[in-house]
């Protein structure tokens, strides 16, 4: 499939976000471990009405090995097609297989990520007193943990 351009997909009108939900939940901290934080987020295809798209944005925060916490925030954001690509055939989900970060920041509107991240510092504030920043762009999907050695 041919890579779809987001500025040129969709118009410059403002993107609507919606946060769905935020989960926040404190795991046990073992004090002889080292812990490695991990920021993970994946855009789903959601459904197309018309001109409107609709996409499904998911940030999680955990740790490796498991502990500490676990955040996740879910936003809906929903796009308007340029006029023509209305009524075209476009498989959204393949069309993200072929995004690179950069198509996801544009995609998602660049507040977006830093609406996110901001709602991780002030979960993590309200946990312990000290804020976690998490990156305020798409960050991906994390790679696999090195093998230990």
């Amino acid at each position: 499939m041919e890579k779809l351009d987001p500025i040129k997909l969709f118009k410059e009108a403002p993107v609507q976000m919606t946060m769905r939900r935020a989960t926040f939940d404190r795991l046990q901290i073992r004090p002889s471990i080292n812990y490695r934080g991990r920021t993970q987020d994946e855009v789903f295809f959601q459904k197309q009405d018309g001109a409107n798209v609709e996409f499904e944005v998911v940030r999680r925060m955990d740790f490796e090995p498991e502990g500490v916490f676990e955040i996740t925030v879910v936003y809906n954001v929903r796009r308007v097609l340029n006029d023509e690509f209305v009524g075209q055939d476009i498989d959204f989900r393949e069309m993200l297989r072929t995004y690179e970060i950069k198509d996801f920041n544009v995609l998602c509107g660049g507040n977006l990520f830093a609406s996110m991240s901001l709602m991780v510092s002030q979960l993590t504030q309200a946990s312990n007193g000290i804020p976690m920043v998490s990156p305020p762009v798409y960050c991906g999907i994390a790679a696999k943990p090195a093998s230990a050695e």
